[in-house]
């Protein structure tokens, strides 16, 4: 739909993937909160605070002043204030940023303008015991094996299997 390419004639991983469902033109001004679900893309110029889970696109002539939390952010324009991101951060030139910016994963390019602080944080707790979760219920599939490959676990071999072990030793062909 609208899709923003950057000079190389390549658009960006985020917003490929993503359809926008609204978008502010380059000459409007907005004042307030915004919340929203999908992707946005603003080219004009927003006050205020943004909260999302999803995609902000924030176009060439777009000016945001505020505070934003959001899931990602692809910046080509202008913003002054603190942003947070769930998943990642993009600047692009001829991109500005001023203030902080704290995201799992950020990427800046060549001539993108960024004055600030940098914060890389992991993700979310919540996310983390998820995915441990995940793993051990992987391990312990693993660990119960199937039919005849099903595997003892230390404390149920018995003396009997030990001495059986120890006192066979293998056959060599001759």
């Amino acid at each position: 739909m609208l899709e923003k390419k950057s000079k190389e004639g390549k658009g960006t991983d985020a917003m490929e993937r993503r359809e926008v469902n609204a978008f502010m033109g380059a000459e409007t001004f907005f004042e307030g909160k915004l919340t929203y679900t999908g992707a946005v893309r603003l080219d004009g110029r927003f006050k205020g605070d943004i909260r999302s889970d999803d995609t902000l696109i924030v176009g060439e002539t777009g000016r945001i002043e505020g505070e934003i939390h959001v899931g990602i952010v692809i910046i080509q324009g202008e913003i002054v204030g603190n942003v947070y991101a769930k998943e990642k951060i993009e600047l692009h030139h001829p991109g500005r940023m001023i203030g902080n910016m704290t995201a799992p994963a950020i990427v800046m390019d060549e001539g993108a303008i960024f004055e600030g602080n940098c914060k890389m944080k992991e993700k979310k707790k919540e996310e983390k015991k998820e995915e441990k979760k995940e793993e051990k219920k992987e391990v312990k599939k693993e660990e119960r094996g199937i039919g005849i490959f099903a595997r003892k676990k230390e404390a149920e071999v018995t003396a009997e299997d030990k001495t059986k072990e120890i006192g066979s030793q293998p056959v060599k062909p001759s």
